[in-house]
């Protein structure tokens, strides 16, 4: 099944959809693998959990190896555009792509006695077996930060602390349950946090990730459901096709980042910023008033290591060129706000 699978039309895309949010061509140095080859890793890890009965193993390694059959073009940085135009983000999204698929992807399920809706519902944390995808460590983020380590050219990260196979060997089906002793718990931890890290704090990274986003809101109207299923690079060209002087200023990299702030130290009118209609709004009315072009600016408001707690958010300003006044024009909107209750 796990080869049949990687056979399918919505696994084959993943092949031209970077590891990494920001495709590694765009400059930064990230991960040069493809979601196509961690999903099959991440399916290869689920071999090794223990217990269960054949068909719990088998519905394992099918979600496994789909859990990423949903993502859009530039992972996550689409995920918020997904979730306004389709109803929901990239994990909801595994019946989207194979409805979609030209061809009929989902007999590779039937043939093997299992649903689609069952499938998708165990990526979409409906299901028992969800938590060994999404629990903190996981089969995902197991392989998913491993690779991304592996990858980065010139291995700046050093080497993983922990193997994934370790990961997946601690699992079992009868539990459901992620139980790591505390040495392979911290050893995966000080890897996952050094690789979260690596990318936040990588500049050319959050420049790209911050204005491909705002490429995303400025096209969002003339875009369909079809944009989804487009690759990374099918997307760039559509950007560059409706928003040259934004693509052809990322890769030459002509944004800078000007302003890099933890959301607990803002004012209160920072809650805007996490609303995508507003952030728009507020993006639009930063241009106006510096009078600088709507393609030249762009805001990212995103939680970089701990998911849910906004202590840990971070705010990202870029601008063309480094142009320094949107900057005064954004603290000066925030300082005059009420104090914000994290």
């Amino acid at each position: 099944m796990l080869k049949r699978l990687s056979k399918a039309w919505v696994v084959q895309r993943l092949k031209h959809i970077d590891l990494s949010a920001v495709p590694w061509w765009l400059g930064p140095r990230v991960s040069t693998a493809s979601r196509y080859q961690h999903t099959l890793g991440v399916g290869e890890l689920s071999l090794l959990v223990s217990g269960g009965t054949e068909q719990e193993q088998m519905l394992l390694t099918a979600a496994a190896v789909l859990h990423d059959v949903g993502n859009g073009p530039f992972p996550h940085i689409s995920d918020q555009l997904m979730e306004e135009m389709l109803g929901f983000r990239h994990e909801g999204a595994v019946r989207f792509a194979f409805e979609n698929s030209p061809v009929r992807d989902s007999s590779i399920l039937e043939e093997h006695g299992l649903s689609l809706k069952e499938v998708a519902g165990v990526v979409d944390g409906e299901h028992r077996l969800s938590l060994l995808l999404s629990g903190q460590p996981d089969l995902d983020n197991a392989d998913n930060v491993y690779r991304f380590v592996m990858t980065i050219p010139g291995r700046p990260l050093g080497e993983p602390s922990y193997q994934p196979a370790e990961i997946a060997a601690s699992m079992s089906l009868e539990t459901a349950k992620v139980e790591l002793n505390k040495d392979l718990r911290m050893r995966w931890q000080t890897s996952w946090e050094k690789a979260y890290g690596y990318v936040w704090e990588n500049k050319l990274n959050m420049v790209c990730w911050t204005m491909l986003g705002r490429a995303l809101r400025l096209m969002k109207e003339e875009l369909t459901p079809r944009f989804f299923l487009m690759t990374n690079r099918e997307a760039f060209q559509l950007i560059r096709l409706k928003l040259p002087k934004l693509a052809s200023g990322l890769k030459k990299q002509e944004f800078k980042i000007i302003l890099d702030r933890s959301y607990r130290i803002l004012k209160g009118e920072a809650r805007r910023l996490s609303d995508p209609a507003s952030l728009r709004q507020i993006e639009n009315e930063l241009c106006g008033e510096a009078g600088i072009e709507d393609w030249s600016l762009g805001l990212t408001v995103d939680q970089p290591l701990i998911r849910g707690k906004r202590d840990h958010w971070r705010v990202y300003l870029a601008v063309h060129g480094g142009e320094n006044a949107p900057k005064k024009i954004l603290e000066d909107k925030l300082s005059s706000s009420v104090p914000f209750q994290h």
